[in-house]
C-alpha cells in the first residue's frame, strides 16, 4: 500500500486560494520507461486525471471535469477523488490552519499540486524541470 501525504498551504493575495500539495515517500512503482528511466509512480494518474503542468494556467484554472473534494472542519479531514486511476485519491487528516480552513470556505475551490518529489518545498525545482502539475478542484467545506 502506498502512502500519500498532504500538506495544506494557502496562495498569496487578497483572495488567498487554498492549495494541498501531494507527496509520497516512494516514487516509483518499479516501471521504467524505454530509455531505463524510472517512471514516476502517478504518471498514468497524472496524464488521465486531467492535471496540467503547473505553468500552464490556462489548462488548470478552471475547476478539473470529474473532480471534487470535501473538507470537514470537525476532525480536519480532507476527501479528494477524480476521474479514472484518481479515482479515491486521497482521504486523511490535512492539518489545515485557520488561514487555509478560511480561504477553502471562501473559495470553495482548492489547487491540487503534485510533482516526483518527497516535500513540498521541493516543488519549485520541480516545477523548473516541468514535472509540477496542478489541478483546480471544487471544495465542499462542512
Amino acid at each position: 500500500m502506498i502512502t500519500m501525504y498532504a500538506w495544506p498551504s494557502t496562495a498569496d493575495g487578497p483572495d488567498a486560494l487554498p492549495m494541498v500539495h501531494f507527496t509520497t515517500e516512494e516514487q516509483s512503482g518499479g516501471e521504467l520507461s524505454p530509455e531505463g528511466m524510472p517512471v514516476w509512480l502517478f504518471d498514468t494518474a497524472i496524464r488521465e486525471g486531467g492535471w496540467a503542468n503547473f505553468e500552464d494556467f490556462e489548462a488548470w484554472a478552471a475547476p478539473a471535469e470529474g473532480w471534487q473534494a470535501f473538507y470537514r472542519r470537525e476532525d480536519d479531514v480532507l476527501a479528494v477523488t477524480g476521474p479514472g486511476p484518481c479515482e479515491g485519491w486521497y482521504q486523511g487528516r490535512l492539518g489545515a490552519d485557520d488561514e487555509w480552513v478560511k480561504a477553502a470556505a471562501t473559495q470553495q475551490s482548492v489547487v491540487l499540486l503534485a510533482a516526483p518529489v518527497q516535500h513540498p518545498s521541493l516543488y519549485a525545482y520541480a516545477v523548473e524541470a516541468g514535472a509540477g502539475f496542478a489541478l483546480l478542484v471544487p471544495l465542499a467545506v462542512v
